[in-house]
């Protein structure tokens, strides 16, 4: 829940969602005919939603490659706000980005079913060989009717990602979802998760070890479709870790507003922000106390969908954390043009 994670790079979301302000029970022969739908993704920095067109109720396999050149003013990975080590300064470079997902549903019933997503990301940089990130993230959800408005869904993650050509980390995160239909565009979703996470000694990062160990969240979050061009997303999210360092132990609190628009032409406007504090448990020598973080993040994101399965996005990213210890304060702007294509 760190505002500095790959989240900052690019959207790796699941294909398969529930799908907002539409009926898709009756699918016209030609789907340019039909009206374009809000994709109920999970909420978050890693899932800006885009919009769908309703699949045929038969469709099991939904893939997605999307790709694209990224401006980073401060392009060296910082491990989830490590200092970045005296001899290497805070650098801006410019990359390619790869992002490919897919969605597989192998078990579908009435009410409910067993979907399979994978994603795969990769950074290229022109100048930071040394901080390409390549990424692998794995999922079985398993979601089931368990009332009239109400879905239980349960998740388990698989994570892996490598730092230049070096292991950086790996992680299992799983937990349950409830998420309450309530009529007239309006829903809630509430996620309880935990994640066990194995990080190892980089080159820059030689103590990246002592982050290892478990983190406890909770979060909810409330979706309000105004009209079928207008859904509003608010969410409060709390999380807790406990690893090898009381360093990197704490407590955080972030709260997010998230807007998404239609807009003429087949173009979608998605503004999102959040504010996300965390107060560490382990005492800093430099401020004879604790220390605490206040991170503010905003994206931008303006798409246009052309032949229904292509879309081309410009993006512009801002995120400052602002901290008691010097070393953390860290600002970032990422401007990006993506371009993706679905199948």
């Amino acid at each position: 829940m760190n505002p500095f994670m790959t989240r900052h790079l690019l959207c790796l979301a699941p294909l398969v969602g529930l799908l907002f302000c539409g009926n898709s029970a009756v699918l016209a022969a030609d789907s340019s005919e039909q009206p374009w739908l809000f994709s109920a993704q999970p909420f978050g920095m890693l899932t800006m939603p885009e919009l769908v067109k309703p699949p045929p109720p038969d469709k099991k396999l939904f893939l997605k490659i999307t790709t694209g050149y990224q401006y980073d003013t401060n392009a060296i990975m910082n491990a989830q706000g490590t200092p970045i080590p005296d001899d290497i300064g805070k650098k801006d470079d410019s990359r390619f980005v790869l992002n490919l997902s897919g969605s597989y549903l192998p078990f579908k019933w009435a009410q409910g079913d067993l979907t399979l997503n994978y994603a795969f990301f990769q950074s290229q940089h022109a100048d930071l060989d040394d901080f390409n990130l390549t990424q692998n993230l794995a999922e079985i959800a398993l979601r089931h009717k368990i009332a009239k408005q109400v879905t239980l869904r349960y998740s388990t993650v698989f994570h892996h990602m490598l730092l230049g050509s070096k292991l950086f980390d790996y992680a299992v995160m799983t937990g349950p979802s409830l998420i309450i239909a309530e009529g007239a565009g309006r829903s809630t979703v509430i996620d309880l998760r935990y994640r066990s996470s194995e990080y190892e000694n980089v080159s820059i990062f030689k103590s990246n070890s002592l982050r290892s160990g478990s983190n406890y969240s909770g979060a909810i979050s409330q979706s309000l479709a105004f009209s079928p061009e207008i859904l509003l997303r608010v969410g409060y999210a709390g999380d807790v870790d406990s690893t090898r360092s009381p360093l990197w132990d704490g407590v955080g609190h972030k709260v997010s507003l998230q807007g998404s628009f239609i807009l003429p032409r087949d173009s979608l406007l998605d503004v999102y922000g959040e504010y996300y504090r965390k107060d560490y448990d382990g005492i800093y020598n430099s401020i004879r106390g604790t220390r605490t973080d206040q991170a503010w993040s905003a994206v931008v994101t303006a798409t246009t969908y052309f032949e229904d399965r292509y879309g081309i996005s410009l993006r512009a990213l801002y995120s400052r954390n602002i901290s008691n210890v010097a070393a953390f304060n860290i600002s970032r702007v990422i401007p990006s043009i993506l371009f993706d294509v679905r199948f």
